[in-house]
């Protein structure tokens, strides 16, 4: 089953589910290694990268910005860095739907001598940059862009000092001006406003460190970074907790087991997923870098603040349409810039399936254990609502996931790993075995 398929998928699970994956390389870690080593003086080598849309976006608008990197071995992509002082291309670098690449790529470009203008397609024109452009600004920058939005338009130089961003829409605004931040020309005092998600920009910091970048984190929402430069590195990728927590939460929702190998130990913050399966009632091992999660007869609610892990809204809000009782999940603003709205995504098309969710400016309350069929679940163009509805397709007969291939820009095994377990994926319109 390929990723690419526009036809409507149905999933069913075999009796009992057992089922054991390794878990795909992170896309957060990929993309962050990625633009520190085109910064980098040197050539780095990047082991077990993510080969997804994002990454393809993010290796594109580096190679725009004057990085060699050389990907013909899957398994390990080497990268010719510039040194501090990327080159602006004739044309505008194409971001496609990722959100990192936009906003990593633009604080990279922001080195340039002369303006680059970055841009995407039409959904993430509608994701909010005008924070960090306003950040790059501060910090000496020439920096435009559309109300707030994409294209942006960004040159000239970095002079450093300190600067203060609104991280309340993203955590990847702090992040992007950290990777930037050692050829500036003096060094930078970044302080997030309002940061819900501070792990992602810690991440973003042990990345520069990885680089022999000087990094010291002042407070929970404030971060140093020497203008020292960085150096080219040998890095080898996490495994994704984002995608683990997919593929764990199928073993909650059926129920079943799976274990998930490579989805322990790691400083992603959606490596918190199985404690919070664990709380809705899942039996949850830990072994070396693997996690078992075996899921109960039902499912109890969930109370949890998601704002140190905001794109598992989706999980565990499917997930808690299937539990018998109310769920409150919040602390999830932010959730609503990302690919689609995923607040009000998820509390229309969880009430296809008779749920009552009710929406709230920063979380839902769901109120679960009525789910059922038959509907097609429209995921909005948007990864991880696709992948997260797959537990539902897999639970629920009749409940099919329109728009699979969205997957592709994170997962793009998503599906065929799910048949390679012994799922059973279909398009709608074939005959359901259940």
């Amino acid at each position: 089953m390929t990723a690419t398929t526009s036809h409507p998928l149905t999933v069913s699970a075999p009796a009992p589910l057992v089922a054991r994956w390794p878990a795909p390389g992170s896309k957060s870690h990929t993309n962050r290694v990625l633009a520190a080593a085109a910064l980098a003086t040197g050539t780095s080598t990047l082991h077990h990268p993510l080969d997804a849309e994002d990454s393809r976006a993010m290796r594109a608008v580096v190679r725009g910005l004057g990085a060699h990197v050389d990907d013909a071995d899957p398994g390990c992509w080497r990268v010719q860095g510039v040194g501090g002082r990327p080159t602006a291309p004739a044309q505008p670098l194409d971001a496609r739907q990722s959100g990192t690449t936009l906003r990593f790529g633009a604080a990279l470009a922001s080195l340039a001598h002369t303006p680059v203008t970055l841009d995407g397609d039409a959904q993430l024109r509608r994701r909010p940059i005008g924070a960090l452009t306003a950040a790059l600004r501060a910090l000496g920058a020439d920096a435009a862009d559309h109300d707030g939005h994409p294209p942006v338009t960004v040159g000239g130089g970095l002079d450093g000092g300190a600067v203060t961003v609104d991280a309340r829409r993203s955590s990847q605004y702090p992040s992007a001006l950290l990777l930037a931040a050692p050829h500036a020309r003096a060094a930078v005092t970044v302080t997030a406003q309002g940061l819900g998600a501070p792990a992602y920009v810690e991440l973003t910091a042990a990345t520069l460190r990885a680089f022999g970048g000087a990094v010291s984190r002042l407070a929970e929402d404030r971060w140093w970074v020497a203008a020292d430069g960085l150096d080219a590195a040998a890095v080898t990728v996490d495994p994704d907790a984002s995608a683990a927590a997919h593929l764990l939460a199928l073993a909650a929702a059926v129920p079943g087991t799976v274990t998930v190998d490579g989805a322990a130990p790691t400083d992603q913050p959606d490596a918190a997923v199985p404690d919070l399966l664990a709380a809705m009632g899942c039996d949850v091992v830990r072994a070396d870098a693997a996690v078992t999660v075996t899921g109960p007869a039902r499912l109890r609610p969930l109370t949890a603040d998601l704002a140190a892990l905001p794109d598992q809204i989706t999980t565990l809000a499917a997930l808690a349409a299937l539990a018998e009782g109310t769920s409150h999940l919040s602390g999830v603003a932010v959730a609503r810039g990302h690919e689609t709205d995923r607040l009000a995504a998820l509390a229309a098309e969880l009430g296809k399936l008779g749920v009552h969710v009710e929406e709230e400016p920063d979380g839902l309350r769901i109120h679960g254990g009525t789910a059922s069929g038959p509907a097609v679940l429209d995921p909005r163009d948007d990864h991880r609502l696709a992948m997260a509805f797959a537990a539902l397709a897999a639970r629920v007969p009749g409940v099919a996931v329109a728009d699979p291939g969205c997957v592709a820009k994170t997962y793009p095994r998503f599906w065929a790993d799910l048949a390679e377990g012994g799922l059973q994926v279909r398009r709608h319109d074939e005959e359901d075995p259940r």
